[in-house]
Parts: C-alpha cells; sequence; structure tokens
C-alpha cells in the first residue's frame, strides 16, 4: 500500500531534506523512522528538496508500506520515533500511482522578516537592521506574478525548466514581522531566496525595482540581491 505523509520540521539542526553523507537530513530520520516501524527498510519520495536551514509546516513525503493499520495510529506510532524537531501531522492511503514529486501541482512558500531583532526568534526569521521601503517591496513582489523565466533566479541548473508560474505573491506586515509569500507551479533551487533577497534590497533602496524586468532579460544572476538566508524560509503547503 501507498501512503501520502505530510510532515513538519524545524530544520536549524539539518543539512537539508534529502539524505547526504556529510550530515544529518530529514529524509533520513524520515527513513530510519519508518524503517523501525515497519521492520522492513523503507525509502521516502518528498515533494522537493529543502536546503539547511530551511523549515516546513507541509512537507509531503510517500513511501509504500506492508502493513494496513488505521491513519491515526500509524500516525503516532511514527511519531514516537521522530526526533521532537520532526513531526508527521497527516498520513493518508493513496492510489499506488501517487507520487509525492511529480503529482505536485503548486506549492507555496513562505519567508519571514523580523524587524526586530529577537535573541530565541533568530534560527526561525531572518533580522533585517535598516528600515525597509513596504512600498517599494509591495511592488516588487508583484513582479513575480505571472509565467517568467527564472533561471538568473536560481543556482545552478541542468537540464531543467527553468519557466515557471507563480499564482500569487504577496506581502504581509504583522506587528515586528514581514511575510512575503509565493504560491507557484514548482520552484527552483535558492529560486524564493534569491527572489527575497532581491525584494529587501529594493526595499533597502539599494537597487532599483527595475532591476527584477532586467533579470527575467537577461538571465543574469549576478544583478540579484545577496540570496536571503534560509533560516526565514517555510515550506508551507504542498497541493495535488
Amino acid at each position: 500500500m501507498r501512503y501520502k505523509l505530510t510532515v513538519s520540521y524545524d530544520g536549524t539542526n539539518y543539512h537539508g531534506f534529502q539524505s547526504q553523507t556529510n550530515g544529518n537530513s530529514i529524509e533520513a530520520e524520515l527513513n530510519k523512522a519508518l524503517t523501525k516501524l515497519i521492520n522492513k527498510p523503507i525509502k521516502v519520495v518528498g515533494s522537493g528538496r529543502t536546503d539547511k536551514g530551511v523549515h516546513a509546516k507541509g512537507q509531503v513525503v510517500h513511501f509504500d508500506s506492508p502493513l494496513n493499520i488505521p491513519a491515526y495510529n500509524y500516525l503516532s506510532a511514527i511519531n514516537s520515533f521522530l526526533p521532537n524537531d520532526i513531526k508527521a501531522v497527516e498520513i493518508e492511503k493513496v492510489d499506488k500511482d501517487f507520487h509525492a514529486r511529480h503529482s505536485a501541482l503548486k506549492k507555496t512558500y513562505q519567508y519571514v522578516i523580523g524587524t526586530q531583532y529577537n535573541l530565541f526568534n533568530r534560527n526561525h526569521e531572518a533580522f533585517i537592521k535598516y528600515p525597509l521601503d513596504i512600498d517599494l517591496m509591495n511592488q516588487a513582489i508583484k513582479k513575480f506574478i505571472g509565467t517568467h523565466d527564472f533561471k538568473g533566479f536560481s543556482g545552478y541548473v541542468k537540464d531543467k525548466p527553468t519557466i515557471k508560474v507563480i499564482y500569487e505573491a504577496n506581502l504581509e506586515v504583522k506587528e515586528d514581522k514581514i511575510y512575503l509569500t509565493f504560491t507557484g507551479n514548482g520552484f527552483l533551487k535558492y529560486m524564493v531566496r534569491r527572489m527575497v533577497g532581491t525584494i529587501i534590497e529594493i526595499g533597502l533602496k539599494r537597487i532599483s525595482l527595475d532591476v527584477i524586468d532586467e533579470i527575467f532579460l537577461t538571465k543574469n544572476s549576478s544583478l540579484c540581491g545577496k540570496t536571503a538566508s534560509p533560516e526565514g524560509l517555510y515550506l508551507i503547503k504542498v497541493y495535488y
């Protein structure tokens, strides 16, 4: 049977989602927990990768299991084998052709900026010291809506389509926090963090609002603002 599992995690202590040899990962912890529970080797397939230090509220994976037990019991059992910074929040049986990555229709990411330094939030938001022009940032984020070639806003890409659709892009200010939210049909490596970094530089009036159009046109990533730090980024939801 195939299961769709939704997990939340604090990425502070991990080298990203994907299993690797040089550090612990979210994927490795999930594989370890499920292997102990099911008593046979299990490997999850994720909806996508998150980088070192990036968090998730709604990451989705799928896995195959011979165990046919009620979802609630399955969920509590999985959590008993996971560390306290990873939590399984929802599980359901799905058809065999469901694929956590290939079946995904769109994803929502959110970036959190703190405008007042908080020691206890330092791993969960990016602190920006200087006054930001919120109106300019609002204008900047709206420029990302639509179908564009995001090669200039990504890291190294090889044999991957760089044309993506951003359905929604919003900025919201709540007290001392700024929330930048993007929903799109797919995201390239570092894409959200480079978009956010560019928006921040525009808000600081260090670069022009027009630079976004120029990056789309030239695909020149050197024109982007500094890539935003990972601790402010959250994978909010994957849609199917």
